[in-house]
Formats: C-alpha cells, structure tokens, sequence
C-alpha cells in the first residue's frame, strides 16, 4: 500500500498539534498591489487587524506554481497526494489545484491525487483533515479514507457571529445600507455555510440572543467535535466558549478574517452519524 500525504490549503484552518502533519498551500491578501502576503511575508495579526480597520484587503487563491513544487516533491518520494480544499464556492483553489494535479497525473501515471472540495472553510474543512490524518494512521489507504471523507462532508456545520457590517459591506456581501440598519439596531448575523457558500442563517438583537442561538445550534444532535474560532478579539471567543463547550481552537486565518473583521467569532461542528436539521 502506498504512503499518502495530506495537504490542504490557507483557507483552511487546524490546530497546531496538526499542523506539522497537514501540508498548508498558502492563499495571499494584500492590501496595497505591491506587497503581498502569504508565503514567506506575514503579518502580524494585531498589525493585520490594524490595518483592515483603516483600508480594505484583497485576497487570492493558491499559486499554480507552488502547488506545482509541492506536489512533484511528495510524487518524486513515490507517495499519493489527499488534498481537501477550501469550497469551491469560495475560492478558486479548489479549480487551480485540481488543474495542476490533472497534469500531474500524466507525468506520473503510477501515482494517484485526489483532490476533495470541502463545501466548507477554516475549521469545518480543518475537520476532515483531522478525520483524514487519523484514518490514514489507523491503516487506511488514500481510496478508503477519500471515501469515508467524502461521505462526512454534509456532516460539517460552520457557524459565525459578525459583530460588525463594515467589513461584510467592504467585501459585497451585504448592501451599506443594510449594513447601517444593522448597526444602527444593534443586530449580530449569524453566518453559516450551505451547499458551498456563505449565507446569514439568523440575525440576533444583541450579542447574548446570537451566542444562545449558538448554543441552541451545538444542542440539537450528537456532535462527533466541535471546535471554536478565534478571529482578533479574545473577548468574543471566550464569550462563545462560555455558551459551547468546545474540544479545541484556531485562530482564523486572515483570508477570511479579512472579509468577517476581528470581532467575530464562531464554531465548527462535525455532527455524528446524522445531522439534526
């Protein structure tokens, strides 16, 4: 049976105990043309958030020659390749690596990539990167764990509580004046992920009537894991934990923090056996 190396890419989000053991393919932002981040550039997160607030960052999917490299080292050491991306709905890394690994697959015909839309983001995708890690150490090879990922993809819920329009309206995803509105009534939207794409599941007045909506949510079914989100503000985070109990956390990376801002926070959960609703 032939060894097989997970990778996944910089929307996508994992404890650090995994991240020696998942490949990250890093996505880029930048906030002036000239000066990106990604790679070997990063920013701090307390100068990152320090700057959103005064200008808007735009962001970019994996580079198609980085994907390139990485893949042919893990091909040339005669391993196959499991990457689960970001959504395809969300990005277009999910179009570009599978590009690359089409061609890959003609140059090493022996060797097999698979490439897994998630339908998710940050810790929900972070998730069946943990599942697939923990499957390939009991012994299953790269058909059965892509199998077994694919078949939890409908399992995995992301939930996200925006304090702040600003950035929402900066990135399109709401009007400014439904922005306004929503400040102006003190309203916190609840975002969630559905076949693919972000979409607001509740708008809540006030920050305690969105973190009981929250814990509603975490209540409903079995959860095989949960996890909880932290963005930039430390408060928020430990406000969410105090309402779910969660089994870990990550820092959102500023991909897609730079599109939700520092004040938000949110869960991942991956239901068991079934999902409730």
């Amino acid at each position: 049976m032939r060894e097989f190396v997970i990778f996944t890419d910089g929307d996508v989000d994992v404890p650090k105990l995994y991240e020696e053991e998942i490949n990250i393919l890093p996505q880029y932002y930048y906030f002036e043309e000239n000066m990106i981040y990604g790679d070997e550039q990063i920013l701090p997160r307390e100068e990152f958030f320090r700057r959103l607030g005064k200008q808007r960052a735009y962001t970019s999917g994996v580079n198609p020659q980085l994907v390139h490299e990485r893949f042919t080292q893990a091909l040339q050491a005669g391993k196959d390749i499991l990457c689960i991306t970001v959504s395809s709905g969300l990005s277009g890394s999910y179009n570009t690596i599978c590009m690359e690994a089409r061609q890959l697959a003609e140059t090493y015909p022996e060797s097999r990539i698979e490439v897994i839309d998630s339908l998710s983001a940050t810790l929900g995708s972070g998730f069946l990167c943990m599942d697939a890690l923990g499957m390939k150490k009991q012994g299953q090879n790269l058909a059965e764990t892509a199998a077994e990922i694919k078949r939890r993809i409908p399992l995995i819920d992301l939930y996200f509580i925006v304090d702040d329009f600003k950035y929402l309206v900066q990135g399109g995803r709401v009007s400014p004046a439904v922005g306004k509105l929503g400040d102006m009534l003190n309203l916190k939207l609840i975002l969630t992920m559905r076949q693919g794409r972000i979409e607001p599941y509740k708008k809540s007045r006030g920050l305690n009537a969105a973190l009981r909506n929250i814990q509603d949510i975490a209540k409903r079914g079995e959860v095989a894991q949960i996890g909880a989100i932290y963005v930039g503000n430390r408060e928020m985070l430990e406000k969410i934990k105090s309402y779910v109990s969660s089994q870990c956390e990550v820092d959102l990376n500023l991909i897609v923090a730079s599109h939700v801002g520092p004040n938000t926070t949110g869960i991942a959960i991956e239901w068991a056996g079934q999902k409730p609703f």
